[in-house]
């Protein structure tokens, strides 16, 4: 059942309002939700724990949900109050007990000694600390030696909870050290939110918002082009009821779907992209961002460079073409000029990449 959530420094948008803060009001990983129900009411719940799975499928969300969940004044609980100082603290992200670190800004071997060093203190105010590192696996391999020994052998007032996309590449470059980092967290696989639970979000809000639906086909067709994240869904969903019109060939403009004149523009710009132009192409780019949204460029971009990759005929253009891949599949959770600056900044970084494998 979903709920709508107004926080002091939430923003009204819907991805914010309706973002889940209980187990019950998340949709879908049934498994994984009954795991953390069962842990935060009979206090078996792992210290340790990586969350694995694409961007938008809920990690982050359910690591906010345990943390809330274990400091709640009525708990440790699967069922939040979301009224006591703890949980509204940590649902307006002012809590000094809840850590939510950014681990591709502050994941170096300096910012984690100096969280490690403050673990053994208390908590400030809350039951316990809980530490939630997104995008870890960016941490350095210094920074996983230094949190070998706290996540092993613990602090009971501690929690950590590990978040990524990309558990692989806490293996990379030493990979033994890489697994024991693995094999002390207990792993949670988190899959992207099934059509049919997202068409469910989406009348839900609608009927929350506006009272009514005024076109399901509109409804499916959200549910079916946002590949199973919520927070894309419900971005849409938002521009839709703004627009007003409720049609599907709107929905189609807001979404950005690329129709068959764009397509040799797109193959244009992915041709100078591939042969390291980034002044060529961004004119192209800027071209279709005035009439389509920055994700939905990206989308076609990726999927050319995909096709480079099936068919490349060396290790080196494999490498190449799975670097540029690296740069294109992380979802762009901005909209507007942000995202346009945030696409930019990543046709850049393709083309830097080709110019890297020509030397």
């Amino acid at each position: 059942m979903i709920k709508r959530h107004d926080t002091v420094v939430g923003t009204k948008d819907l991805h914010v309002r309706y973002r889940p803060y209980s187990v019950d009001e998340m949709l879908g990983n049934e498994t994984n939700k009954r795991i953390v129900k069962k842990g935060l009411d009979d206090g078996t719940l792992p210290h340790s724990m990586l969350f694995t799975g694409r961007a938008g499928c809920g990690k982050t969300t359910m690591a906010r949900i345990i943390a809330t969940g274990l400091n709640c004044e009525h708990g440790p609980t699967s069922e939040p109050c979301l009224k006591c100082s703890q949980c509204t603290s940590i649902m307006n992200y002012s809590s000094l007990d809840v850590m939510e670190i950014n681990v591709g800004k502050t994941g170096g071997k300096d910012d984690v000694a100096k969280i490690v060093s403050d673990l053994p203190s208390a908590p400030f105010s809350a039951r316990f600390k809980v530490l939630i590192f997104d995008e870890a696996h960016k941490l350095t391999d210094a920074a996983k030696d230094l949190l070998l020994k706290p996540i092993e052998d613990g602090y009971a007032h501690v929690y950590y909870i590990f978040c990524t996309n990309h558990p692989e590449k806490l293996q990379t470059k030493r990979k033994k050290d890489g697994e024991a980092f693995i094999d002390r967290c207990y792993l949670m696989k988190f899959d992207p939110i099934s059509s049919d639970d997202l068409v469910q979000l989406l009348s839900e809000v609608s009927t929350y918002e506006i009272g009514t639906i005024e076109n399901e086909e509109v409804i499916t067709s959200i549910a079916e082009e946002a590949k199973g994240v919520p927070r894309r869904a419900l971005k849409w969903l938002q521009q839709v009821i703004n627009e007003g019109s409720w049609s599907v060939s709107e929905l189609k403009r807001i979404i950005g779907v690329i129709d068959e004149e764009d397509d040799p523009q797109i193959i244009e710009m992915c041709r100078h992209l591939n042969n390291g132009k980034f002044r060529e192409a961004l004119p192209i780019y800027e071209k279709l961002a005035k009439k389509m949204d920055a994700e939905a460029i990206k989308n076609p971009i990726m999927f050319y460079f995909l096709a480079c990759l099936r068919n490349a005929r060396t290790v080196k253009d494999g490498d190449k073409f799975n670097e540029i891949l690296d740069v294109l599949i992380p979802f762009i959770p901005e909209s507007g000029k942000l995202a346009n600056l945030m696409m930019i900044h990543r046709l850049y970084k393709i083309t830097a990449i080709v110019r890297k494998y020509r030397n």
